[in-house]
């Protein structure tokens, strides 16, 4: 049976350690992300009841590190409006990878 694709895997959900050094979440705009755009991250990301996949650890990314989710979103308060993050944490099923 293949692992599914993305943080959770080998029962455990994987976030960076540290967030990256393009991070979306850091201040600054690093990704150039048009106006708004965050913000329709989190809440896409939210409504779903999904956690922000740190774009260095998607598929197509250059980095090539396994799935996981962004630590600046990990750390951002409103990700304790992600039912499957706060489980995770009750659950101590969270993997920090570097």
């Amino acid at each position: 049976m293949t692992e599914p694709a993305g943080p959770y895997r080998d029962g455990k959900v994987h976030v960076l350690e540290e967030q990256c050094s393009t991070c979306v979440l850091r201040p600054g705009n690093l990704m150039q992300l048009s106006a708004g755009r965050m913000k329709e991250l989190l809440d896409d990301n939210l409504a779903e009841d999904a956690a922000l996949q740190c774009h260095q650890t998607l598929p197509y990314s250059e980095e090539a590190r396994p799935p996981a989710v962004c630590r600046g979103f990990f750390d951002h308060p409103r990700s304790n409006e992600s039912a499957s993050l706060r489980l995770a944490r009750l659950m101590n099923v969270l993997e920090f990878d570097q």
